[in-house]
């Protein structure tokens, strides 16, 4: 999942890079406004993502398996509100990268390399449309599942079709993700004002907060 994102991140900005100076673009504010929720959308993503891999480790159904009955009924509880979030989250971003016309206007191929990316047109489970789906599924209709079933979404959740997680490899698509997330809110930055990046800031962050909030 963390690979794919950086992807969508990679194609957005190099498209956006070419907007950034197009100062007197007439839907400009919401233009930035769709960049600063995208950013903050991604960002949620990517620091619960982590820092739920990193507490349900290399195998979450193992690690639930070996716990008492209580700290396992609690550890699934409060990975289940953030299995809900990302879910929210990924079908959220989903709606906004697709609907970057802005953009589009000044690279035509953009959308096809999106939906591409996205997975759109594959039958993947471990594409980001497949994970998004999925885990909103998940959401919209809860199902009775096992202890292990539900520790699986975490599996799910990082897009592996294994049943252990590969710390390292995932650890370095983080490192990447950032490092690129890093540079398009440098090329954000650099297109607005310090007023206008301070002003449309919080209200994208208002306009995203609550998905962060869910559950």
């Amino acid at each position: 999942m963390f690979a794919d994102l950086k992807s969508i991140v990679d194609i957005i900005r190099s498209a956006a890079a070419d907007y950034r100076d197009r100062k007197r673009y007439q839907g400009r504010k919401q233009a930035v406004l769709g960049m600063l929720e995208t950013y903050f959308l991604l960002k949620d993503c990517v620091d619960e993502g982590e820092a739920l891999i990193e507490e349900a480790g290399r195998d979450p159904v193992g690690k639930i398996a070996g716990m008492e009955e209580w700290q396992a009924r609690s550890a699934l509880e409060k990975w289940d509100k953030v299995i809900k979030r990302q879910g929210l989250r990924l079908r959220a971003l989903q709606g906004y990268v697709s609907g970057q016309h802005h953009l589009t206007i000044i690279n035509p191929a953009l959308q096809e390399k999106i939906e591409e990316v996205i997975g759109y047109k594959m039958e993947r489970a471990t594409s980001l449309h497949g994970i998004g789906a999925g885990l909103f599924f998940r959401n919209m209709f809860p199902m009775e599942l096992t202890d292990k079933e539900r520790a699986g979404y975490v599996l799910a959740m990082a897009g592996v079709e294994e049943d252990t997680l590969d710390p390292d490899k995932i650890r370095a698509e983080i490192e990447g993700l950032r490092a690129s997330l890093d540079e398009y809110r440098r090329m954000i930055e650099g297109s607005v004002s310090s007023e206008e990046l301070l002003t449309w800031s919080r209200q994208a962050r208002r306009r995203t907060t609550f998905r962060a909030e869910e559950g």
